[in-house]
């Protein structure tokens, strides 16, 4: 299943992060929570994990730029897998369910 990895809300006041690495390059396979991206912000350096298995189909944010909350940072899925033309979320990733899910 295609999964949308997006800019998620680390703070009330925080709003833009920098992409400081990607951890995974297209095409590598990773698990669902390991590390997928470190971001940096006015107030933290911090690792984005991955909210599913899958293979890391698309980076659409390189290193070094700046995204706001709820941008889309990549595409996780299924090797192969077409990722639509819409760009409507079949899945999101919410940072705060993460700490309920644990």
């Amino acid at each position: 299943m295609l999964t949308k990895v997006l800019v998620p809300r680390l703070g009330e006041s925080v709003e833009e992060v920098t992409i400081t690495r990607w951890l995974k390059k297209e095409g590598e396979h990773i698990k669902e929570l390991e590390p997928l991206l470190e971001v940096n912000t006015d107030k933290v350096d911090t690792e984005i994990p991955s909210p599913a298995d899958g293979v890391v189909l698309k980076i659409l944010i390189p290193e070094d730029q700046s995204a706001t909350v709820g941008t889309l940072l990549a595409w996780i899925g299924e090797a192969g897998e077409k990722i639509p033309d819409d760009q409507e979320p079949t899945a999101t990733f919410n940072i705060h369910s993460l700490a309920t899910a644990a």
